[in-house]
């Protein structure tokens, strides 16, 4: 529900953007001098500089994810709570960015902030797939599962699902290793799939949703192992991503201060 909340915001707050500067933002480069709102939504104007405070506010509230996840306690919210925040303010930036860029790039320190950050949210996206691919507790769901099953089935279940083992991933496997052992969970999830259908389906057992929880128990089962393994190697691709676009927001704001506010001071 919160991550259905969190998109719809995320939609609503990018159509009321779009909105306010449209007019502004769909001229040529020559043309947006003669606009009434350059001065204001241009990269240095006052709302245009304000969306990428704000953006660059986002991202360090982001970062606190991985604060949350390495040291943080139960008490302080659970994990897939922490993470559809995460996914939000790091999109809600990358949004902001854009608008505060007004949609071009004339700087070196600017591309490179700006494609550091649209590669965050890229792996970001594909590590919270992932994520989703990889539920907690697959060998208790699987067991409960085949435990509401008929008691003259379960035998015959658990043989046929035990024929189909998922593969044994390392760890500490490298991102090719997790990548290469995606066809073996794959092929033993859609096997584990198939066996399960067509035995309940010949005995003629009646209760759907049972069925259907087991199926999906096993398939989560077989890919446990290869999905783990490919979701930590991805973090740390996304980590990398991560500390590059700190360090190019950090130098494309303190440039920007440097050249364009300093003289507040002196």
């Amino acid at each position: 529900m919160l991550a259905l909340l969190l998109a719809l915001a995320l939609v609503a707050i990018t159509i009321g953007l779009a909105y306010r500067g449209w007019s502004f933002y769909k001229l040529s480069l020559e043309d947006r001098p003669e606009h009434a709102e350059f001065r204001r939504l241009r990269p240095s104007g006052v709302i245009g500089n304000g969306y990428g405070w704000v953006a660059a506010m986002l991202i360090v509230m982001n970062l606190s994810y991985l604060i949350r996840r390495r040291f943080g306690t139960a008490r302080l919210g659970s994990m897939r709570t922490w993470l559809d925040v995460h996914v939000f303010t790091g999109m809600l930036a990358a949004s902001l960015v854009s608008f505060h860029s007004a949609f071009q790039l004339r700087t070196p320190i600017a591309t490179v902030s700006s494609a550091s950050l649209a590669l965050v949210v890229l792996t970001g996206l594909v590590g919270r797939f992932l994520y989703a691919l990889a539920p907690a507790g697959e060998r208790e769901r699987l067991r409960a599962a085949l435990d509401a099953m008929p008691p003259e089935h379960r035998s015959e279940l658990a043989d046929a699902i035990g024929s189909q083992p998922g593969p044994t991933v390392p760890a500490n496997a490298s991102l090719a290793r997790s990548v290469l052992a995606i066809p073996a969970w794959r092929r033993a999830s859609r096997i584990r799939r198939t066996m399960i259908a067509t035995i309940l389906g010949s005995h003629g057992t009646a209760d759907r949703k049972a069925q259907t929880e087991l199926i999906r128990a096993a398939s989560a089962e077989a890919r446990a192992s290869g999905v783990s393994a490919l979701l930590r190697s991805w973090r740390a691709i996304h980590r990398f991503f991560a500390l590059l676009m700190l360090t190019a927001v950090v130098l494309h704001a303190g440039v920007a201060w440097y050249y364009g506010y300093r003289w507040i001071f002196g």
